[in-house]
């Protein structure tokens, strides 16, 4: 069996598709606020905001990312968990869902039936989906599947690729935000005003629609990032040969 190219749109850099009260109070004093304290970065150059934003997230050594992204003409949904290096989650597209996994440097794939028939064929995915089941095909550097796992890679996500300005300020799910925007991609990254400099959102848009990637969940503990059993695993070698 030979697989056929993937889509590019299946597996696009995320980077490429967008950038991008106080009132009296007993004896006359006022209440402490539980507001976040403004964290600065408003008042910061653009390339120094972004520089706090990108130190932010890289020690909060988690977070979720989720969203929805246009490009080549079709629109690509992801949902990843991501700790330090380690992710859990998928991309989904017109072409079908990818489950992807990856654990101490070993990456794993779990797609569904309509993807197999897309890159290989109703009948050689028709043979794969009986071997794998619900289990992970384990994937080596070599195979092209691994270029799917750059769509939550955060340091493109966050790397300019023009000259970056101070956009407006924008409050995100109740966070204050301050918006970079990134005058080649076209698109706008959003970060918090408040409390750690998170990078929250990045938005964007091309010719094939508006795109939009959310960061959430910052530091958290994600229980299902864990490698599969060794039972639950098929080697993606094997199933190439078939």
């Amino acid at each position: 069996m030979r697989l056929t190219t993937i889509r590019r749109g299946m597996v696009a850099v995320v980077a490429m598709a967008l950038l991008a009260g106080c009132g009296d109070g007993d004896g006359g004093q006022q209440p402490a606020s539980n507001a976040p304290a403004d964290n600065g970065v408003a008042a910061l150059a653009p390339n120094e905001a972004l520089q706090r934003a990108t130190t932010a997230v890289k020690n909060a050594k988690s977070y979720r990312l989720t969203g929805d992204i246009a490009d080549d003409g079709q629109k690509m949904t992801l949902d990843f968990k991501m700790t330090g290096s380690d992710l859990t989650g998928q991309i989904s597209t017109n072409d079908g869902t990818v489950e992807l996994l990856s654990v101490g440097g070993q990456q794993y794939i779990r797609p569904d039936e309509k993807f197999w028939a897309k890159n290989t064929g109703a009948e050689a995915s028709g043979e794969i989906v009986k071997l794998m089941g619900d289990k992970w095909a384990k994937v080596s550097q070599k195979d092209e599947f691994t270029q799917m796992f750059d769509v939550a890679n955060v340091d493109g996500l966050l790397k300019p690729d023009g000259t970056i300005t101070k956009g407006a300020a924008k409050e995100i799910n109740g966070v204050q935000t301050i918006g970079l925007v990134d005058g080649k991609k076209e698109g706008t990254l959003y970060i918090a005003t408040t409390g750690e400099p998170y990078p929250v959102r990045v938005e964007g848009s091309n010719a094939d629609g508006a795109s939009q990637i959310t960061l959430s969940d910052f530091g958290a503990t994600f229980d299902e990032l864990k490698a599969p059993a060794a039972d639950q695993i098929v080697d993606f070698d094997q199933l190439k040969r078939r």
